[in-house]
């Protein structure tokens, strides 16, 4: 009975700690707001234009408003959203990130 009536003690959060790490990653996000985010691509195996450059390279793009063919970018120019995976570079310490898939 003594244990229920007396709950282990709640973790300890270092608040200084967490308030450093949101401020790195507000810090990160304003520079990619303000400079860009970058962008990779890779040509999906089921698109028509899957034998251009080294297959499963990726390749910087942007995009951009120019109806259905809106990525900009790699060996042909330009592509389509169904054309190519996407994939971010949160950090450049790590691998990119996709964020687009075939369905």
């Amino acid at each position: 009975m003594a244990s229920e009536l007396n709950p282990p003690p709640l973790r300890v959060v270092d608040r200084d700690l967490l308030r450093e790490k949101f401020a790195a990653i507000e810090a990160r996000q304003a520079v990619l707001t303000e400079h860009g985010q970058k962008l990779l691509a890779r040509i999906r195996p089921s698109s028509k234009y899957h034998g251009q450059g080294e297959e499963g390279a990726l390749f910087a793009v942007c995009i951009g408003p120019s109806g259905d063919y809106s990525v900009f970018g790699g060996p042909g120019g330009q592509y389509r959203l169904s054309d190519v995976d996407l994939f971010a570079v949160l950090d450049e310490t790590r691998p990119p990130t996709q964020i687009t898939f075939e369905p």
